[in-house]
């Protein structure tokens, strides 16, 4: 798996690289380390200040690549500092060395040093052509403890194989534990008293058909990563409820170290109703949150003449 690292110091991006740090890189695993000035052209007032900054962020990437190879003896690890802003050298990066997998801290250091601001995690979600994870700092107990706890929110059977293929590929640190999630919108009492619509029993049997179904093709998920890792390291759980409220609320109780969840890619309207439940959930969790880009199957259009 190729992996690419945005940093700037910040504790959010030091986050990052401790959990790099506790990968099990495989031999083939590349990861790169990329940095930037997230200026152009600056005053000659501030042509000192800028050579002062791409030279604290050489160091910076030199360290952080030497504790990587160090770390990771099987890997090819590589790195480089950009002169540019922060959200077009990112993607450029992406763009050029193509991983599979963005990292980059939720917020960053300000001023005229690199960002990695809300803003830049946004358009990072939206803009990169890979899955991407926002990382946030985790609970003082976990990172004692050595405890990874991943909560996966699979929104339908169709794409559970490719969220899975992706979790199966990841060199995961040890002692990570796994929860497969569904969320199923909850079918209220004063919606089965509508006869008119569906007799009140065939509703509740076709609901309670659904959240069956849905909890069998978790368990099939769930068998997936448990025959790689190790068993019962992955479980399932079928949620009620909202979708955004009900997986922040899992997270936060279990809690989670991460949240992993696929983004269809929808556009206009339809990302207004539907696509935008990965993005609030990354910019509102307290773990970090990976968003994977499944790409949806064009529908063909067909045209009758009459």
């Amino acid at each position: 798996m190729k992996i690419l690292f945005a940093i700037d110091g910040s504790e959010c991006s030091k986050e990052a690289i401790n959990t790099a740090l506790k990968m099990r890189c495989s031999a083939g695993s590349e990861l790169m380390v990329v940095s930037a000035v997230d200026f152009v052209d600056p005053l000659p007032s501030l042509e000192g200040v800028k050579k002062r900054e791409i030279a604290d962020l050489e160091k910076l990437v030199h360290d952080t690549v030497e504790k990587l190879g160090l770390t990771h003896p099987l890997a090819v690890v590589s790195g480089c500092v950009r002169d540019g802003y922060a959200v077009e050298e990112i993607l450029a990066s992406c763009h050029e060395w193509q991983p599979e997998l963005l990292m980059l801290g939720s917020h960053g250091r300000t001023g005229v040093n690199f960002l990695l601001s809300g803003s830049v995690s946004r358009t990072m979600l939206q803009e990169a052509p890979c899955a991407v994870r926002i990382v946030r700092a985790r609970s003082d107990e976990h990172s004692e403890k050595d405890i990874f706890n991943v909560v996966v929110a699979l929104d339908d059977k169709e794409n559970t194989k490719k969220l899975v293929d992706h979790i199966l590929e990841f060199p995961w640190p040890q002692n990570t534990s796994f929860k497969c999630v569904h969320v199923v919108q909850e079918l209220h009492q004063n919606f089965l008293s509508v006869q008119e619509i569906q007799p009140a029993e065939t509703l509740a049997e076709h609901y309670n058909d659904l959240v069956k179904g849905s909890k069998d093709w978790l368990e099939i998920a769930a068998q997936s990563i448990n025959n790689k890792f190790g068993q019962r390291l992955a479980k399932v759980d079928v949620l009620l409820g909202e979708p955004r409220k009900a997986i922040l609320d899992l997270a936060k109780a279990w809690p989670a170290d991460l949240i992993l969840m696929g983004s269809h890619g929808r556009k206009g309207v339809e990302k207004a109703i539907l696509g935008s439940v990965a993005e609030s959930v990354a910019m509102h969790a307290n773990c970090s949150v990976e968003v994977l880009r499944i790409k949806t199957a064009v529908k063909q259009k067909v045209h009758f003449i009459v």
